[in-house]
């Protein structure tokens, strides 16, 4: 960050510098929520943090990293602090009563064990398996449950020279080691860009460079039905991330869900996922802090390899 960015976030900095904090919020002006790793929420007062002195930040983030923010006019800032690359959400004004609706999503350096994820050697050797044979595979969990760490993860059990195209509107993939490889971004709002491209035309683009593995972020309502047009183009080792609470959940209606919401139109969505979804991992939050694999499902075999934190050795043989 720059000198003046620096000292602008300063207060912040103080909860979010600190590298065991796995998320920051502020449910009103002078209170902070602090979430650490292992140790789980904390409260804390923090008086310098004034409602005026939210704006300000704000007002500083947003024309750094070049998109909109004003108290009245557009009240709400999702961007990413730079260098640090913790994403950075904030809404003030009328929609919020307290004053203040904030969340800084931390992205410390941090490499969990497997154990440390809940997987035993017969899981990671089965999720390797799923890496390596190039299946389609889709991670979910709640906001906040290390899905793409465990992306990242899994992305390690690919070789250097493979070609993995990864689609995202946050950098927050590990691209570096793939040399034939390459990250694209998405423009995140279409009336912000700064020139770059929206997600029809990162699918298009995606399709013509002749990728191995196409690994999308988030899905959200912006990038679903492009998620679902890679799917159905015959590619291999598609991977990506997406807000549901069981893998039943992300074939029934999440997908649907953010597809009705974009304004777009798609029928037979749940039998579409069913079709070309080869296996949907589910990773969920403890209380104290920790993430951990709970379920992993099959879907074209319909089958259970891996259910309420149990694998089933017999019927993943």
């Amino acid at each position: 960050m720059t000198t003046a960015i620096s000292h602008i976030l300063k207060p912040l900095a103080e909860f979010f510098d600190d590298p065991t904090t796995v998320e920051m919020r502020m449910n009103r002006p002078k209170v902070v929520v602090v979430e650490r790793r292992g140790i789980g929420k904390v409260r804390l007062d923090a008086p310098s943090l004034t409602l005026a002195k939210i704006e300000d930040m704000c007002m500083a983030l947003a024309n750094l990293t070049g998109v909109k923010f004003h108290s009245e006019t557009s009240p709400k800032l999702s961007c990413i602090i730079p260098v640090a690359r913790h994403r950075f959400e904030c809404a003030v004004g009328a929609s919020t009563p307290n004053g203040v609706s904030m969340a800084i999503r931390c992205k410390h350096p941090f490499d969990p064990t497997w154990e440390q994820a809940g997987a035993t050697p017969q899981v990671v050797e089965y999720l390797r398996s799923v890496m390596v044979r190039e299946l389609n595979c889709i991670i979910a969990g709640a906001t906040n449950t290390g899905k793409t760490t465990l992306v990242n993860k899994l992305l390690r059990f690919l070789p250097d020279d493979r070609r993995v195209v990864a689609l995202e509107d946050t950098p927050e993939l590990e691209m570096n080691r793939f040399w034939d490889g390459v990250s694209l971004l998405a423009a995140r709002e279409a009336s912000t860009s700064n020139g770059m491209l929206d997600w029809r035309q990162l699918y298009d683009h995606q399709m013509r460079i002749t990728p191995d593995n196409v690994i999308f972020g988030e899905i959200s309502t912006q990038n679903a039905f492009a998620a679902l047009g890679s799917l159905n183009s015959g590619v291999t080792g598609f991977m990506c991330t997406i807000h549901a609470e069981s893998p039943l959940q992300v074939l029934r209606r999440k997908f649907d869900q953010n597809i009705a919401w974009s304004g777009q139109n798609m029928r037979d969505v749940p039998e579409f996922l069913a079709e070309l979804v080869d296996v949907i991992v589910q990773i969920k939050r403890s209380s104290d802090g920790w993430r951990r694999i709970t379920d992993i499902y099959e879907p074209r075999n319909d089958r259970w390899v891996m259910k309420d934190g149990e694998f089933l050795e017999r019927k993943a043989a």
